[in-house]
């Protein structure tokens, strides 16, 4: 028994050890890898929403997430495809908000109960096996509708969802990866209090083991009733815990334990992550790459508001104002609106005149632009991929500001529209305040990286001022 309780110590040290390198190093992982997940689905949702495949679910206001869990898996009539569907992606998109906004990547926090349903979220589409010839209702039936927009002329659009779809399978595959090393710690940790709990007081030999192993494992079980009985009870773990502490085979079963959970050589891991720097601005773009059929939308939306407010303005005097605007100033297209840009910071305000036209041409090329960055085989991703850290990091600096700006429009021009027309025909007015909403989230997390990046290179800095090599 001596020999047990030094290994629960052991053991014990080497967990507390795991935990700390778990939260340190692959918790993070994990969590931008989600990110990535959720950018990557985004992509294909939005451009199902936008080919008029998908529609907007009606019971996504009524939804109140308290924990992660699946939608619906049951099979649904052919022709409920598109309904079903709608209302599949949308919740699972809702999933995943709340698991990047409100999960704590810590390893106490996610215990094995969360694991699972971390697990069936991962699996709910199996991106690993995407195909329309799938068993699995949700997967043949999504494999189906991405299949219909490739199958069509949009070439952008068919690349986007081919990358999306194969980066899912990648990001897939590295989550439960991920999850698998976190599962394995928390079945010892739990084999552990097991050790702590029950074995004391208990003396199998490993014959005794061996001879009448059911016996043994009904007085395991007496025992942590009386002892844990608050505590779930897994019966293939505590069948671990007495074949490895009392069995012929422990001390072998016992070593392939330790040996798992070894200590790994920090100096090589810190070496090998000092040039992982220029990912930390990568992923702060690719984030950013996902608002283009964010944008899209908003500006579908202020297109039809600009139409209702010049329906509005078709009269003679109107119409004579534009000829003659055709005559004078042919480059100018006619549509000019004067509004009020807030800065959101400082609280100062300032008018400005936005040529319409050019407005929406601007944003729909930028709109354009962020979309190409998720498709990684794509020229622009590969550019930056190729591109110095100081390129990559002033090309994500200007996109965010450029994006800043077109915030402050797109918010003007609401105001703008709401204020020109009549009260009746307000509600006929598309706001874009959700869509501004998803940009400036995705702001924040990419001015996070940007922050993340700039704090890695100061340090570096110093360490160099200091004396010390990185390399």
């Amino acid at each position: 028994m001596e020999d047990t309780q030094a290994f629960a110590r052991r053991l014990e040290q080497r967990l507390d050890a795991e935990r700390e390198r778990l939260d340190r190093v692959e918790l993070p992982k994990l969590k931008s890898s989600f990110k990535l997940f959720q950018t990557y689905f985004q992509g294909i949702y939005s451009i199902l929403f936008k080919k008029g495949i998908l529609h907007e679910d009606p019971y996504k206001l009524d939804m109140k997430i308290s924990e992660v869990k699946v939608p619906p898996e049951l099979p649904f009539p052919e022709n409920e495809k598109v309904d079903q569907m709608s209302i599949r992606l949308s919740q699972f998109d809702s999933y995943l908000e709340f698991l990047n906004n409100y999960y704590q990547f810590a390893t106490d926090f996610l215990g094995m109960a969360r694991i699972k349903r971390l697990l069936a979220l991962v699996k709910y589409f199996a991106f690993t096996q995407f195909s329309e010839t799938s068993t699995h209702v949700n997967t043949k039936a999504l494999a189906e509708l991405v299949s219909s927009v490739r199958k069509g002329t949009d070439q952008l659009s068919s690349g986007i969802l081919g990358e999306a779809v194969s980066q899912l399978d990648k990001t897939s595959r590295e989550i439960l990866a991920f999850l698998k090393v976190l599962a394995s710690y928390h079945r010892e940790r739990y084999k552990l209090e097991l050790r702590n709990l029950v074995s004391p007081g208990l003396e199998f030999t490993p014959e005794f083991l061996s001879s009448r192993h059911e016996e043994a494992v009904r007085l395991f079980k007496r025992k942590f009733a009386e002892v844990a009985a608050e505590k779930p009870f897994f019966p293939e773990l505590a069948e671990e815990v007495l074949q490895e502490d009392f069995s012929f085979e422990g001390p072998s079963l016992r070593e392939a334990v330790l040996s798992h959970f070894s200590v790994q050589e920090e100096k090589k891991i810190e070496a090998a992550q000092q040039k992982t720097y220029k990912g930390v601005i990568l992923e702060g773009i690719r984030g950013l790459g996902g608002l283009g059929f964010t944008l899209e939308t908003a500006i579908a939306k202020l297109a039809e508001d600009s139409s209702l407010l010049e329906t509005r303005n078709s009269g003679f005097f109107a119409k004579l104002k534009i000829a003659m605007r055709g005559i004078f100033s042919p480059e100018d297209k006619g549509i000019r609106y004067y509004v009020e840009i807030v800065d959101p910071i400082s609280g100062s305000r300032a008018n400005e005149s936005i040529d319409f036209p050019n407005f929406i041409e601007e944003s729909s090329r930028k709109s354009r632009a962020l979309s190409g960055l998720l498709q990684k085989n794509g020229p622009s991703w590969r550019r930056l991929e190729t591109a110095s850290d100081e390129q990559a990091f002033k090309f994500l600096e200007k996109t965010m500001e450029e994006l800043q700006v077109l915030v402050k429009r797109m918010n003007a021009l609401e105001e703008y529209f709401k204020a020109e027309v009549t009260a009746e025909e307000r509600a006929k007015i598309r706001s874009v305040k959700a869509d501004i909403t998803a940009i400036k989230g995705a702001l924040i997390k990419a001015n996070q990286k940007k922050h993340e990046y700039v704090a890695h290179i100061e340090e570096q800095e110093q360490m160099r001022r200091l004396g010390f090599s990185s390399s």
